[in-house]
């Protein structure tokens, strides 16, 4: 994510620049912490936890058009999931009516936790993320712990091109197939998908292996320890969990 990239998106670039470069062991542990707490806390708490998050994801998201696309999708798949939870609570016998809270409570808290994910995965490198990870599964898995951090790595690397690469597709479909039936449309999308990502598997192999990343020694770091950085970090750990008795 580059200061230009920022600057298009008309982001605040000092405050998205200093969020990026915070220590990534930090977002992991807010990230749990947070993570826990929103299964916790009530819906007062739930929505203080979403409305934290809007703000830096709606700066980060900006960077590339297909991101807010991810979020219109998370939007979409919790409203699907949670119209099934109350049509399920309905046929188990329960009031209509009174299963409409639960049901909008657990799907926020299911939004909550898609963002959250999504902001953590926006806001640092894939390298600095599997770097952090490696850190602390260290002291419980000693030198295996780089093939998990590997695969954290890929996987946060990996799911934007999945996404950036079916939007490509369906929009090149969409302009140069358009006389295709559905049926036609839809098996050509899901073949040149799966065709551009065999293709892009195959590239991050050879990058992973031209880089050295497949070796211990390649996810071994030692982090600089900012007192202000973690003193802010506990801040916003009292702050969340006080969220969560409101």
């Amino acid at each position: 994510m580059t200061e230009t990239a920022l600057l298009i998106a008309g982001s605040p670039k000092s405050w998205t620049l200093r969020f990026i470069g915070i220590d990534p062991r930090i977002k992991i542990c807010l990230g749990l912490l947070i993570g826990l707490l929103t299964w916790k806390s009530g819906p007062i708490g739930v929505i203080l936890y979403g409305l934290a998050l809007a703000f830096p994801l709606y700066t980060l998201s900006g960077t590339r058009p297909t991101n807010r696309s991810v979020i219109r999708a998370f939007a979409i798949f919790v409203i699907f999931w949670m119209a099934i939870k109350w049509l399920s609570a309905i046929l188990e016998g329960a009031n209509w009516v009174s299963a409409l809270p639960e049901t909008a409570l657990l799907g926020l808290r299911l939004l909550v936790l898609l963002l959250l994910g999504l902001t953590l995965a926006l806001s640092t490198q894939p390298r600095r993320m599997g770097l952090a990870l490696s850190w602390f599964l260290q002291r419980f898995l000693g030198k295996k712990a780089w093939q998990l951090a590997l695969a954290m790595a890929l996987m946060i690397h990996f799911l934007p091109l999945v996404w950036e690469t079916i939007s490509t597709v369906r929009t090149t479909i969409a302009l140069r197939a358009s006389d295709l039936s559905r049926y036609r449309r839809t098996v050509l999308m899901i073949q040149a998908t799966m065709r551009a990502l065999s293709q892009k598997t195959w590239d991050q192999t050879l990058a992973i292996v031209a880089r050295g990343l497949d070796s211990p020694e390649a996810w071994t770091a030692n982090f600089p320890f900012h007192i202000r950085e973690w003193t802010s970090a506990l801040l916003i750990a009292v702050a969340a969990t006080l969220a969560a008795w409101i």
